[in-house]
């Protein structure tokens, strides 16, 4: 007998409709919103060898602030995290290997001698997947990444894995809740000290988009004013039309 495709279901057929349908929202909005988050704005000089694409992928991300957890996690706009499915393609975790390590991971599916799966996958040593903070994240084979899910029963790291776990597993649903946010910009270089080492940055004040952001609503108003002005022109026009041919 001939098997068949399976049909996706209608709450599928809709999240697919949903995900054709995206609006990119304003800049401004989005960082209004981190911004009430608690989110800082850090930026990072990009070394020579990485290429423009790597460098525009995660400036793209970047201009909208990161939250920064006390545990040095740091967080995209939800936008770009990997477990936000409705997100961007590349995740932040990626763009953030992308830039800092200049790599891509290796998925070409393949086997070692005892049929353990050794595609490439960037593990996150805070066991946050949404974490794109470079110095939590390392790319290894795929059974030594799942190793690090059994990491803590002890209540320490545990699993064996170089480099060490920054913290022990816990689900991802209960570290969001229980994640505490650094707002304090001038805790931000301690938290993220070890990164500063290797990677250093500036803390941009909370201003620094505030002209960016005020000229782009100015353009944005001015285009549905225009638009709407557009609109009821048309219909006035069809109005007058349909007059018209009634007469």
């Amino acid at each position: 007998m001939e098997e068949h495709e399976k049909l996706p279901t209608e709450a599928e057929q809709e999240e697919i409709a949903d995900e054709s349908k995206k609006q990119k929202r304003p800049s401004a909005e989005i960082r209004s919103e981190m911004k009430k988050d608690g989110c800082v704005f850090l930026f990072f000089d990009a070394t020579p060898a990485i290429s423009n694409k790597w460098i525009n992928e995660w400036r793209a991300m970047e201009k909208y602030g990161f939250i920064v957890t006390t545990e040095g996690c740091m967080l995209p706009y939800k936008y770009f995290w990997k477990s936000f499915k409705k997100g961007d393609k590349i995740k932040g975790h990626i763009r953030s290997v992308h830039f800092f390590m200049n790599k891509e991971p290796n998925r070409e599916a393949k086997v070692n001698q005892y049929g353990w799966p050794c595609d490439e996958q960037v593990s996150h040593l805070c066991h946050n997947p949404d974490c794109v903070n470079p110095m939590h994240l390392f790319i290894e084979l795929r059974w030594q990444n799942l190793k690090r899910n059994y990491c803590g029963f002890a209540g320490s790291c545990d699993c064996g894995m170089k480099p060490s776990c920054v913290r022990t597993y816990t689900n991802p649903e209960t570290f969001h809740q229980s994640k505490t946010i650094e707002t304090d910009l001038s805790k931000v270089k301690v938290v993220l000290a070890d990164l500063l080492k290797v990677h250093p940055f500036k803390v941009r004040p909370m201003t620094y988009y505030d002209v960016e952001d005020q000229k782009a609503t100015a353009r944005n108003t001015r285009k549905k004013r225009e638009k709407k002005h557009r609109e009821q022109s048309v219909k006035k026009q069809k109005k007058l039309a349909s007059k018209q041919e009634v007469q």
